[in-house]
């Protein structure tokens, strides 16, 4: 029974988190990241952090694509003979496909944590002159964006994973996985 127990959660784990994987592979090939500054430290608000936004936003909406292989293969198997392995992963691919598709607020598409609202705040940020200061520097911290001169806020907006390198290994793997793109910190904590 345990055995049965334990090869269910896998399969559901699997199904779960394949879909993630294109999300915490595709932009930390060195070319991709060649031009954002290393992990952990504050993203300048720039041409290259926008057009990552807008990378992570398509492979965000394209990973329930993959969430379709263990769907599938689940389905298949289900249809032959009754198998835990086969339930774990119509079930995790079938929530990984639904949180895709099914939107957080009523009437809008689901946007993850790379909405075209968020990137077309960041780059009007970007392209604004920004009079905060005499040296302005735009960055995006942690928390919010703001000047690392004169600390002045333009966004406070929790930045989300930006497809960087980590330094912080299979923990931040895992993390990664977990929060699937989003913030570490809620709109409420920042």
């Amino acid at each position: 029974m345990i055995a049965v127990l334990l090869s269910f959660v896998v399969a559901l784990l699997v199904g779960l988190y394949l879909p993630r994987l294109p999300l915490v592979i595709i932009p930390r090939l060195r070319p991709m990241e060649a031009n954002l500054t290393p992990f952990p430290n504050a993203q300048p608000v720039n041409v290259e952090l926008v057009a990552q936004l807008l990378l992570l936003r398509r492979l965000w909406q394209l990973s329930f694509m993959f969430a379709l292989l263990p769907l599938l293969l689940g389905l298949f198997v289900l249809s032959v003979q009754s198998d835990p392995i086969a339930f774990g992963l119509f079930i995790g691919g079938g929530w990984a496909m639904l949180s895709r598709i099914l939107p957080e607020q009523a009437l809008e598409l689901p946007a993850g944590p790379y909405s075209m609202s968020l990137i077309g705040e960041v780059d009007q940020i970007r392209r604004a002159e920004n009079d905060c200061c005499d040296s302005p520097d735009v960055r995006w911290e942690v928390t919010a964006i703001r000047c690392r001169s004169c600390r002045s806020v333009h966004l406070t907006q929790a930045r989300p994973d930006l497809g960087r390198s980590r330094t912080d290994g299979l923990v931040g793997t895992v993390r990664l996985l977990i929060l699937d793109g989003h913030p570490l910190l809620s709109e409420l904590e920042s």
